[in-house]
């Protein structure tokens, strides 16, 4: 008896081998790699930034990713000190990373501009500010080339909270308020005496007497408690810091593009918004509280911070004498941060 032989045709042989060619090398097989990314940052777990913030940001780029990008926190300065965050991304040591430019001396020439006394009146505008300002100037933009650029995100201003009234620019001459350097050229200007400090340190400075008060934007003096030690209050927003949001680069590039393009969306969406409501929302506490305990809280009329605005001016004008020497565009970016900041105050 013969065995009946069986024969697959050729055409079928080839085409199995195409598809099974075609699913090794599919883009979708290849998104289905995973990736954490690390994350460094300063602030501490309950701080608002992490916690009502990065954290719901984060979670959607993992959400619209379906779960290809993830990221992991490392909280409190536990990877890179704050001051080295920018190179310990640049360099690898950490993925992305949130950082104040001000520890960069000279790097970030050009966006230092929102930190000008008096030139942010409010975080949404002094961040919206920013990030128009990124998009214009290539100037800008080249100050952050070596690393994969997010969003900028500028701080709530710089308050002063005091013992004693404080009702003019003329009331704070000789005062020594507990600060940080981003107040300090403001405060000098005005006559007041900027002791520059950590913020931890700030609460014990002012209880012992040893400061007037502080200079401390609204969202720290809650978080922070200073409202158990000083009790008036007057907002002549004296000056803020700009922040970045960034990715180390070669981390980026490793990244498909469908997941590239889901965490520019998604950046484009929430951020700074999400970023500015979390500290506004502090801000708005620290002025509950401060009024339940009956102090006072003066907010200037436009011509009464006129005159606060008055003295910074002159560092204005000294920023621009400095980036124009070294060829870049400080009057032009000057005069546009200016318009813009009228713009979104509106």
């Amino acid at each position: 008896m013969k065995i009946k032989k069986s024969y697959i045709p050729v055409w079928l042989i080839v085409a199995a081998a195409c598809m099974a060619s075609l699913a090794l090398f599919s883009p979708y097989q290849a998104q289905a790699k995973s990736v954490e990314l690390s994350v460094a940052m300063h602030i501490p777990p309950k701080a608002a930034p992490y916690k009502n913030a990065f954290l719901p940001f984060t979670q959607e780029i993992t959400k619209q990713t379906d779960g290809r990008v993830t990221f992991k926190f490392y909280l409190s300065q536990s990877l890179v000190k704050v001051r080295d965050a920018y190179n310990g991304v640049k360099n690898g040591i950490a993925d992305m990373t949130w950082v104040p430019l001000s520890l960069s001396p000279g790097k970030f020439p050009l966006s230092s501009v929102i930190e000008l006394p008096y030139m942010s009146p409010d975080t949404f505008t002094g961040s919206h500010v920013l990030n128009d300002l990124y998009k214009k100037f290539p100037e800008m933009r080249a100050e952050l080339e070596d690393v994969h650029f997010l969003f900028f995100w500028a701080t709530l201003p710089y308050e002063i909270h005091t013992n004693k009234p404080v009702r003019n620019p003329q009331d704070v001459k000789g005062m020594k308020l507990a600060t940080q350097p981003g107040a300090r050229v403001a405060l000098e200007a005005l006559g007041a005496v900027p002791v520059t400090m950590p913020v931890p340190k700030i609460y014990q400075t002012v209880e012992k007497g040893v400061a007037d008060g502080s200079a401390l934007a609204w969202g720290a003096y809650k978080a922070w408690k200073i409202y158990e030690v000083t009790k008036y209050h007057i907002s002549p927003h004296l000056s803020g810091l700009a922040y970045a949001t960034i990715i180390n680069k070669n981390r980026w590039n490793s990244l498909s593009k469908e997941d590239q393009d889901i965490i520019t969306r998604v950046t484009s969406k929430m951020m700074p918004d999400t970023l500015c409501g979390a500290v506004t929302a502090e801000m708005n506490e620290g002025i509950r509280i401060s009024k339940e305990r009956g102090h006072e809280i003066i907010d200037l009329s436009p011509q009464e911070f006129a005159k606060w605005q008055a003295t910074g001016k002159p560092a204005w004008n000294k920023w621009v004498q400095q980036l124009e020497a070294k060829g870049l565009p400080g009057q032009k970016v000057l005069d546009e941060t200016i318009k813009l900041v009228e713009k979104y105050s509106k």
